[in-house]
């Protein structure tokens, strides 16, 4: 008995109830805005924007 009313509570708090910390936001609304869709790839690095660029070398 306590572990469904747990259970029926965590799913009230995290699916039902507004929290104003998150813009009065649930908590699965707060996280589904953050998650990336699927089709999301990040982009290549740029390469850098000046020619004064030169490579480091490492003497040992």
């Amino acid at each position: 008995d306590a572990r469904q009313k747990l259970a029926l509570w965590r799913y009230d708090y995290n699916n039902v109830r507004p929290h104003s910390s998150l813009g009065n936001k649930t908590p699965a609304e707060a996280r589904r805005a953050l998650e990336l869709p699927d089709s999301y790839a990040p982009g290549a690095l740029a390469p850098p924007e000046t020619d004064d660029y030169q490579q480091a070398r490492l003497s040992l």
